[in-house]
């Protein structure tokens, strides 16, 4: 949330947040010719040679639901998000609230995975959520899961 300056749907972050914490994931992502291209400039190792073996992106995304639910809500209750933004099923930090070093932290973890987090942010994010060519779709996830 600190790489992007402005709310963020919910469950856009969830999709952001799965492909932050498992990049090998973007593999199995359907992109647009133009979004692939930069995918691939950052050389996110395949499936094949990545140490461990992942379900399924949707079994993936399902299994994160309960910590992330569990993040936004401990996060909500130390005042930490915006309550009028969850409301609307938008997530928005609040800056000011944020403790420097927890800040400082997520900025330097932005720093160290800049290339991945603004692929995410940017070119992932700008991406719609819904629809034939939504994000939803071309990660292969279901339509309709958990509410966080």
């Amino acid at each position: 949330m600190t790489a992007k300056s402005e709310p963020i749907l919910l469950e856009q972050l969830r999709i952001l947040d799965m492909f932050l914490m498992f990049p090998v994931l973007l593999h199995r992502l359907s992109l647009p010719a133009d979004i692939k291209e930069r995918f691939r400039q950052l050389a996110v190792p395949t499936p094949a040679n990545f140490f461990v073996k992942l379900p399924g992106t949707a079994s993936v995304w399902q299994d994160l639901q309960i910590y992330q639910s569990t993040a936004l809500k401990r996060l909500t209750g130390l005042g930490l998000l915006k309550r009028d933004a969850l409301r609307d099923r938008y997530a928005s930090l609040e800056i000011e609230l944020v403790p420097d070093e927890i800040m400082n932290k997520a900025i330097a973890q932005n720093e160290v995975g800049e290339a991945l987090t603004r692929f995410l942010v940017d070119d992932v994010g700008s991406l719609p959520m819904l629809g034939r060519n939504g994000l939803v779709k071309r990660a292969g996830l279901p339509s309709r899961g958990p509410v966080v």
